[in-house]
């Protein structure tokens, strides 16, 4: 009973000590802080543009708003649309909160295009992937049925090189994503409005260093890693 005891101590030592690490190099990366506002670019035929999910629709770890994905994809629609852009991302939401706060604002804003990033949440906090996939249903569902918007929505973010978790546990995450990425990808049931981007093996191979694709703390894309991030989009749109 006291090895168990002694064993338990030192597991409660380590879980502690790796949530104090974690929780330090994130608050001291030094990150531009990136806000996003709505804007307008371009000219042509009137299009709306909105963003939603979590930190990396905000673009959280790029170096400025212009290199976060969200605003590249618009300002890559805007070279043949007037593009009325807004971004109501919120850093640390997953699949639930899009739910609760997300939806109503995006249906609100009568789209054209909608992008969401989520799920990346979901998945450090072991969240059921019975949950996840509802909530990805959910939101498919509800976009589908009250708006006229094309749909682009990502899977479970890739966390190879992600150096702020420990390796243990990215393996863990990686484990599971490996099972519930695929079941993702057939959520648009042949609905040509509904996209899933694969941004967790999409264009990773041009980049054999994985760190240059993460940002000063470890764990949020760079500009490269959102350039890459952005292509994946931008290679399912018309």
């Amino acid at each position: 009973m006291r090895y168990v005891i002694f064993v338990a101590i030192l597991v409660l030592v380590y879980v502690v000590c790796a949530y104090a690490r974690i929780q330090y190099q994130y608050k001291h990366a030094n990150n531009p802080s990136i806000k996003q506002t709505g804007s307008t670019l371009g000219a042509g035929p009137e299009l709306r543009y909105i963003a939603a999910g979590d930190s990396t629709a905000v673009g959280e770890g790029a170096s400025s708003v212009e290199q976060t994905y969200a605003y590249n994809i618009a300002k890559s629609l805007s070279s043949r649309y007037n593009v009325t852009y807004e971004n109501i991302a919120k850093g640390g939401a997953k699949t639930e909160d899009v739910i609760a706060t997300q939806l109503e604002k995006i249906i609100a804003f009568n789209p054209d295009v909608v992008t969401i990033s989520v799920g990346a949440n979901d998945a450090t906090h072991l969240r059921s992937s019975q949950s996840i996939l509802r909530n990805y249903k959910t939101i498919i569902d509800t976009l589908t049925e009250k708006t006229h918007a094309k749909i682009y929505i990502t899977n479970i973010a890739n966390f190879y090189g992600a150096t702020l978790l420990p390796a243990w546990y990215i393996q863990l995450i990686e484990q599971r994503s490996a099972k519930l990425n695929p079941e993702i990808l057939k959520l648009n049931n042949g609905n040509d409005r509904v996209h899933i981007i694969d941004i967790h093996d999409f264009g990773w191979s041009n980049y054999p260093d994985r760190a240059l694709t993460y940002s000063l703390d470890h764990f949020h894309p760079s500009d490269l890693g959102y350039q890459n991030w952005a292509n994946a989009f931008l290679c399912r749109m018309d």
